[in-house]
């Protein structure tokens, strides 16, 4: 049936599940109903936010989402399409403007379009950040409630562990003490033995490279087994976890999907109080409002972009796009954020990699059936099993060297430089076999932003990450790199890799010698989005005149309008960005409740 309790104006449209979600292209939307929040976006924190604001049953949500309602699409459930890839239709298909320091490379960037947002397409990846970088949160915005004590707390209420697909003994594999086990997000270890383990582990049993047990402790230094957003064998996200049915069955509680948000509006002059959307494939704009406020959860490229096209930003630039200003904020889409990333491969003397799964269609059709059946097999894995968080060799001239130019700007001491990251395979359809090693910046200096487009302002985005434009990112990924040659040069590595592919050997060759040409050039070329978007909305203390929003992510000077996904961090924290946006958005909720 459908539910007519909050959101008449909506009556006509037809149910997609027992809880009722609402398409918003199956009907032209009259307005007549106000709920006390709207937020926009039903992402990570999107998703959070609807479930915590509802837990009182005396307060209405409408969550929009540009998206498509998540049930019934598979390639979001196999945590193994991750590889396999994901239908365009559940993405928003950015692309960065061409990069200047990336040899003028136009680099893809992958967000969620479907409800559940990028939980739903991403690498699965739980990582909760360091003590020191909440804490820096904390020092900066001059709230003690986004420190590491206070958000720690989170994190254990909104996850689950649970055990990994195959069942294997976890003992000595994390910490539990540190996690939570009655959260509504499911996560575990791997699931899915791999050759490659025993080799990392055998190199860290052999060599000075730290073990750590669990690098969700707060301190994340050292190798350690991944956690990812994985419950019995299926991939988690905001929406199976947040909205499952039982939250959406809550009668103040309405979602509506295919509904693109284009503009937040002040109907009475002052307080912004509007929302203005279409649904998908309809050009007339519908305005919907919230009695409460307004909760931007549209991510660290719609949010800006939203609020640029609605007046909110630097006054001239919009005013010489013929967007009349509405309040001067010049911080809106500026100093962006992302982790740096790059890929390098070596073909490999073993046959139990992932890359039959991707170039041998009976091998692939017998691994979903083992996922369809049973929920186990290298289908039900993560992208990763092991992992590490680890610092530049401090013993080394060139890199204290590079610690004491950037002192003011670098992480912590017991802040990781960088991530290495084992991969079971390549993504190409060659019939070889690959060991893949992902490294990553986790302090990047370099800043970009996300800005409209003059030719079409309500069109995509301009995306610029600006990736290497600082030269401290050139210097630490050099040292990653080198890292992990030295990694992979012990002698158990010997009989396993044969060569390296794609411009790898030249770089190996120069190693030792003072000549980084090849290096810097494989870098340059090799590049990719981090997906570890943040900054676009930055949080900055109250009365600052920097930043977007205050610690409370209302946003500076303006009534009614707050913002809660990843772009009010103000600078990347820690290594993958999915569980602080978790774990944001659990505060938040808490930040709202207080002022009701």
């Amino acid at each position: 049936m459908l539910k007519t309790t909050s959101i008449a104006f909506l009556s006509v449209l037809a149910p997609l599940c027992a809880a009722v979600v609402y398409d918003a292209t199956l009907d032209a939307l009259p307005l007549n109903t106000t709920h006390d929040y709207v937020i926009v976006g039903g992402g990570v924190a999107g998703s959070v936010v609807a479930n915590r604001l509802t837990e009182n049953a005396n307060v209405s949500v409408l969550l929009i989402e540009a998206g498509p309602f998540h049930k019934g699409v598979i390639e979001t459930e196999v945590p193994f399409y991750f590889w396999l890839g994901i239908p365009s239709t559940y993405q928003w298909n950015y692309t960065t403007v061409p990069q200047l320091s990336a040899n003028n490379r136009s680099i893809s960037y992958p967000r969620g379009h479907i409800l559940g947002g990028s939980s739903a397409i991403n690498g699965m990846v739980y990582d909760r950040a360091a003590t020191s970088d909440f804490d820096k949160l904390a020092n900066i915005t001059g709230d003690s409630g986004w420190a590491w004590e206070s958000m720690l707390t989170y994190y254990e209420k909104l996850e689950t562990f649970g055990p990994p697909a195959d069942g294997h003994n976890i003992t000595g594999q994390f910490d539990p003490s540190v996690h939570g086990f009655s959260g509504p997000l499911g996560v575990s270890l791997p699931g899915y033995s791999q050759t490659l383990d025993s080799l990392v582990l055998e190199t860290l049993n052999n060599s000075s490279f730290p073990y750590n047990e669990d690098s969700n402790s707060g301190n994340e230094l050292g190798f350690a087994w991944q956690v990812s957003t994985i419950n019995n064998g299926t991939r988690t996200t905001a929406a199976t976890a947040y909205l499952a049915d039982n939250y959406l069955a809550r009668p103040n509680l309405d979602v509506v999907v295919n509904a693109l948000v284009t503009r937040v509006l002040a109907s009475n002059g002052s307080d912004i109080d509007t929302i203005e959307f279409h649904a998908v494939g309809n050009t007339t704009n519908l305005n919907v409002q919230a009695s409460r406020e307004v909760i931007m959860s549209a991510g660290s490229i719609n949010t800006p972009h939203i609020l640029l096209n609605s007046g909110i930003g630097d006054n001239a630039t919009l005013s010489a796009m013929n967007i009349t200003p509405v309040h001067h904020l010049p911080s809106v889409g500026q100093n962006m954020s992302d982790t740096t990333v790059i890929y390098v491969s070596w073909e490999v003397n073993s046959t139990d990699t992932f890359d039959a799964l991707l170039n041998n269609e009976t091998a692939r059709a017998e691994a979903f059936a083992e996922w369809n059946t049973t929920r186990t097999g290298r289908m039900a894995n993560g992208v990763i099993n092991l992992s590490g968080m680890l610092r530049m060799n401090e013993s080394d001239p060139t890199v204290q060297s590079i610690y004491q130019q950037y002192s003011d700007s670098i992480a912590g001491s017991n802040d990781a430089d960088f991530e290495m990251l084992f991969i079971d395979g390549y993504t190409t359809t060659s019939n070889s076999t690959y060991l893949s090693m992902l490294y990553g910046v986790l302090s990047p200096m370099s800043r970009g932003s996300v800005t409209l487009n003059a030719s079409d302002p309500m069109g995509p985005p301009l995306i610029d990450p600006n990736y290497f434009a600082s030269e401290y990112d050139v210097l630490v990924m050099r040292q990653a790199l080198l890292t992990g040659f030295d990694f992979v040069s012990s002698e158990q590595w010997s009989s396993y890799l044969v060569e390296p592919v794609n411009g790898l050997a030249e770089v190996i060759e120069a190693v030792g010698t003072s000549n980084f040409t090849a290096m810097d050039e494989l870098m340059r070329n090799g590049v990719q989005n981090g997906a570890h978007l943040v900054a676009t909305s930055s949080m900055s203390p109250y009365g600052a005149d920097w930043g977007v929003v205050d610690p409370d992510l209302r946003v500076k000077g303006l009534n009614g309008l707050r913002i809660v996904d990843a772009s009010v961090y103000p600078f990347v924290p820690g290594g993958a960005t999915q569980l602080p946006t978790y774990c944001l958005a659990e505060r938040a909720s808490d930040v709202i409740k207080a002022d009701q």
